[in-house]
């Protein structure tokens, strides 16, 4: 098998783990726990102090800060501060003890503060209002806000880059966008993205998307799969046949889902939408963290994560973040294991200009099993048999096997020449190296008296290797004016894509039958070279957005133009054939911003996605395209930390190919409409109430096809979807420390073919949450906290979906974590 790249990837991973050890030895003096470093100002503890006059809040905060606080005796008169309940710095609590007050506070040593009125802000002051604090320098008193790449310690994000490619409000952005912060990720402790996306609205998981954890494969609006980005940079993806990334989520700042078409700024993609990951950055204050981890599938799991200064003066920074984790499932015989690292260093040499270099080596090992099973035996008995245990491993011990080796080397660049015109570059350069042994059902053996034998399965071997890189490159020029009363923020950009596979693929169709019933193992045939190609896609696109102002109206219009190549060689017949398009995308969307949060909004946008083949004329298919009409409204409350999102759209894919009823030969006469309404909302309130919420319809539909499905639903995609988690602080009932969460996801049953001859049912699970801080314990254990998860918690049996007769998957049965983490 040629691998192109593999003394690339050594030299990366060399190199990433070589800056990953200098990193740690760095961080260990600058990133210590607070207790040893700078006093109480940065030790994390928990707070509950009712609002109340400012000299006996101030007596409280002294008492469980242990920081000493001084004020002039005529600002105490009259002033009531606000409540402060949950673990913080005492910066931090600080800072939301006097919100509203008008005051100011500046720390005068690591354990001394002083309080002045702010009628300005002072230099080096704090000017303390209604303002989201993510952390603070313990001896500064710096508040840090939130950014796009930047979120507090919340499950309420309300900015975001992804939909704009500028650090723009999500109220602005005239298309829906779901947002997953590190938050919301910790506590359920999901343990991959497309577990994060579950409480999402029109995202779908189940199936076979969720049978197999080594791939982070997620349906959005009907569409599958749906493209992932990491810092705004395509990842390879070829289904599921293996050589595709997949991100650790402890690794992420948040996941963004942008619904819709996203061509305007991105690219070739589908139309549903895409996920975008971004990394966690260095940060400028020291922080640390470790975590330890078990569950009842025998979870062995730590991770670390680093941040702080590296040097002062020079405006360097750094962050080294690793996780270990071994762990079973419920099926039998199924290990997996992933080693990874990823250090980061950032560099401000001065205010207007920023560079940073990410990267990342992850190593993943394990027997997994796509367990695909058939519709009888899992949906409905197998006659006397009954179901199909969830435990019943459909592979082969000695055969099936996944390894992946993935590296990649990423840079972010920003350069503000005056305040109205800024560049921003960033790039990703990321490799995969894996083989995916396995298994797939292909229905019952039929028996003599032409009825099914369902004590014999029949199974087809596969064997995928790829080694995949992929290059991508951004760069874009912001700028800032006016034209008489419209203020605009005009972007233009260019960007760059560069994709190579090298695959090979060995198939065993035909393998040995297996009882499914009474399984045993041992006896299967090697699978044989089918397939052996090495194809490379180019993509270049030049894009302008203007986001104009007018009052209360914000009007977003982009396009761009896309020219893709895309070269398939097949080593196997020594065939080669390059197809090159090119296409004019475009977004134009309007967002009204009422005084009182709410804001309606519209928008069109188009996409397409080149297509690889020819129709029955020997002409090479053209790219699909899409287009999306949206409307909605959008509620950010000026008073609570809340952000809802109601949206309707009306979606179509065209140039689908269909293949003619009769002589089964190729067109491109398909069409694919899919309607929808969804609402999604997300309330954190001051620390006691966490709300996640979030309700969709999906209506998809074949509404152009000359191969009999004209009419019929889309497979896999169930039609209504609901999720509510609420997590809640109970200190208020006396149990101080205390924090239980609750969920409830329901999704509906679904057509599992595109002929719609069946159907997979509906199912209900729930899942929970406990968290205790120790600091509230007899231990007194600041910045402690333990944590019990619950994923299916009353381990409810149920088919998550069906591909076809012979392909249905369970979900996940309960599954239990439990945490310790420590961070300071």
């Amino acid at each position: 098998m040629k691998h192109k790249f593999v003394g690339r990837r050594t030299s990366a991973s060399r190199l990433l783990l070589m800056a990953s050890g200098t990193l740690l030895v760095s961080l260990a003096g600058g990133a210590l726990p607070a207790q040893a470093q700078s006093g109480s100002s940065q030790i994390m503890r928990s707070y509950d102090i009712p609002a109340q006059p400012l000299r006996s809040a101030l007596r409280d905060y002294m008492r469980q800060s242990g920081v000493q606080v001084g004020f002039p005796s005529e600002i105490g008169e009259r002033v009531t501060t606000s409540t402060v309940t949950g673990s913080f710095s005492a910066a931090e609590a600080l800072s939301r003890l006097l919100t509203g007050t008008g005051l100011t506070y500046r720390f005068t040593g690591a354990n001394t503060a002083t309080l002045e009125r702010a009628p300005q802000a002072a230099a080096g002051a704090i000017q303390l209002g209604p303002v989201r604090v993510e952390g603070s320098d313990g001896t500064s008193g710096v508040i840090f806000d939130e950014t796009a790449n930047r979120v507090p310690d919340s499950v309420v994000a309300t900015r975001s880059a992804t939909g704009t490619k500028t650090d723009a409000p999500l109220i602005e952005t005239p298309q829906s966008i779901s947002v997953i912060t590190a938050t919301e990720i910790r506590d359920r402790a999901s343990e991959s993205v497309k577990d994060a996306v579950r409480y999402s609205a029109g995202v779908h998981v189940g199936g076979s998307s969720g049978s197999i954890r080594s791939f982070d494969n997620v349906e959005v609006r009907g569409f599958a799969p749906t493209p992932l980005y990491l810092n705004g940079i395509y990842l390879p993806y070829i289904g599921d046949l293996g050589g595709s990334p997949q991100i650790d989520p402890y690794l992420l700042e948040k996941v963004e889902v942008l619904k819709g078409p996203t061509s305007v700024l991105y690219g070739q993609n589908y139309p549903g939408g895409i996920v975008n990951m971004t990394t966690k950055r260095p940060t400028p204050e020291a922080i640390g963290e470790v975590v330890a981890r078990t569950s009842n599938r025998g979870q062995a799991y730590g991770a670390f994560d680093l941040s702080g200064p590296l040097d002062t003066g020079a405006g360097l920074l750094g962050r080294v973040t690793g996780v270990a984790s071994t762990t079973g499932t419920i099926v039998d015989h199924v290990q997996e294991r992933r080693l990874l690292i990823a250090p980061s260093l950032a560099w401000q040499p001065d205010e207007d200009t920023n560079l940073a270099l990410i990267g990342h080596y992850q190593r993943d090992r394990g027997r997994p099993d796509y367990q695909p099973l058939p519709y009888v035996g899992t949906v409905v008995p197998a006659g006397s048999y009954g179901r199909i245990s969830r435990s019943l491993f459909s592979g082969e011990p000695g055969y099936n096997d996944y390894r992946r080796d993935q590296w990649a080397i990423g840079y972010e660049a920003t350069h503000r020449f005056n305040d109205a015109v800024t560049i921003r570059a960033n790039g990703l350069y990321l490799g995969v190296d894996d083989r995916y042994r396995t298994f797939f059902a292909g229905g019952y053996v039929t028996a003599a008296d032409n009825t099914p034998d369902y004590t014999q399965m029949r199974r087809n071997a596969t064997d995928y290797a790829s080694n995949n890189t992929v290059f991508g490159a951004d760069t874009k020029i912001e700028a800032h004016f006016t034209t008489g009363a419209i203020s605009h923020e005009t972007l233009v950009g260019v960007d760059y894509r560069w994709f190579d596979n090298d695959y090979t693929g060995r198939y065993g169709f035909g393998n040995t039958t297996l009882n499914p019933f009474r399984p045993v193992y041992g006896s299967y045939n090697e699978p044989r070279l089918g397939a052996r190609w090495d194809n490379q896609v180019e993509q270049i696109g030049l894009y302008v957005q203007d986001r104009m102002r007018l009052g209360p109206v914000v009007l977003t219009l982009g396009g761009r133009q896309d020219w893709a190549a895309t070269d398939n060689d097949d080593l196997l017949t020594g065939i080669r054939t390059t197809n090159k398009d090119q296409a004019f995308t475009g977004r134009v969307g309007m967002t009204y911003i009422a005084d009182n949060g709410l804001a309606p909004y519209f928008s069109y946008a188009t996409s397409f996605m080149p297509y690889a083949g020819f129709d029955g004329e020997s002409r090479p298919f053209k790219p699909t395209t899409g287009k999306q009409y949206e409307a909605g409204v959008k509620f950010q409350p000026k008073t609570i930390d809340a952000l809802v999102t109601m949206s309707i759209y009306d979606l179509r894919q065209q140039n689908v190919p269909t293949y003619d009823f009769f002589t089964y030969l190729p067109t491109q006469r398909g069409e694919i409409h899919v309607q929808g309404i969804e609402f999604e909302g997300k309330l954190a309130l001051r620390k006691r109430l966490d709300i996640i919420a979030s309700a969709s319809y999906t209506n998809s539909v074949y509404s152009k096809a000359t191969d009999g499905t004209e009419g019929n639903k889309v497979r896999f995609m169930p039609p209504w979807q609901a999720a509510l988690w609420a997590k809640y602080d109970l200190s208020s009932v006396n149990l101080f420390g205390v924090s239980a969460g609750v969920g409830v996801r329901y999704s509906g049953s679904g057509y599992g073919d595109d002929m719609n001859t069946f159907k997979y049912p509906s199912y209900t699970v729930f899942d929970g949450s406990l968290t205790y801080d120790l600091y509230q314990s007899p231990l007194h254990l600041a910045g402690a906290e333990f944590s019990v998860v619950a994923e299916n918690l009353f381990d409810r049996k149920y088919v998550s979906g069906c591909s076809n007769i012979n392909n249905c998957y369970y979900g996940k049965a309960r599954l239990l974590t439990a945490s310790l983490r420590y961070h300071w």
